[in-house]
């Protein structure tokens, strides 16, 4: 074989991957998305229901949830990999856009009876960059912070306005991050040992998406190690 059919092989397996991944977001969403939508009716209209059975019923919808996030980051890994991801900066506003960012986990943290307490230096903190790919990044770090956070607690967001732009900060309340561990953190398919509060899956994606994205947009991922328990994710993003 020469070198030509060798790069060629190559071209058809990536672009075979490419559609496979293409497929997964949009015809196994559907069904995942129906599946979600009868839950939710069955929810409303399920009135004399156990409390054992209410359990289950939570832990169908949180699974449901973690399914479909998962199918969202494999969509954002497959632009990832096939050089898709183009920025489009425009004049963003950080803070409403974070209260839409929580909104995203209202059934989650109905469900994990846990709350988001946010707080910002600003009532307008002002960037020049992509708002879907900030959107994105914000809602993979909200994602984990809700996911592995244990029942019943709050999550803290703090938004800095800085000289350099802006620094947010989530801190969960979970059962921290092992220092032997941190290396895997922003690796492509790479698991942690910690497991989520309502048995969440995870590809082990989001973290490795988001530094992507935040690489794009000109700012950057870092843990911040808490001696007691939990983690906090400093996120920066540029000035306008």
């Amino acid at each position: 074989m020469d070198l030509a059919d060798l790069q060629a092989q190559i071209s058809a397996l990536k672009e075979e991957k490419y559609q496979l991944l293409k497929l997964v977001n949009h015809d196994i969403r559907s069904p995942f998305n129906r599946i979600f939508a009868l839950l939710q009716l069955f929810e409303m209209e399920a009135t004399d229901i156990s409390g054992q059975q209410r359990a289950y019923l939570d832990s169908m919808i949180l699974s449901i949830l973690s399914g479909l996030e998962m199918i969202t980051n494999l969509r954002d890994m497959r632009e990832i990999d096939a050089g898709n991801v183009v920025v489009e900066k425009t004049e963003l506003d950080i803070l409403p856009l974070l209260h839409r960012c929580m909104r995203t986990f209202s059934k989650q943290m109905e469900l994990k009876k846990i709350t988001i307490e946010i707080k910002a230096s600003d009532d307008e903190i002002i960037i020049l960059s992509d708002e879907f790919y900030v959107q994105r990044v914000i809602e993979n770090v909200l994602s984990n912070a809700v996911k592995f956070s244990r029942l019943g607690k709050k999550v803290h967001v703090e938004l800095l306005k800085t000289d350099k732009g802006v620094e947010i900060y989530v801190e969960d309340a979970g059962e921290g991050i092992k220092v032997e561990e941190e290396y895997l953190l922003f690796q492509k398919f790479k698991k942690l040992s910690n497991v989520a509060s309502g048995g969440e899956g995870c590809l082990g994606l989001g973290l490795y998406n988001t530094t992507y994205f935040l690489q794009k947009l000109g700012g950057g991922i870092s843990l911040i190690r808490k001696e007691d328990a939990g983690s906090t994710f400093m996120i920066t993003l540029p000035a306008k």
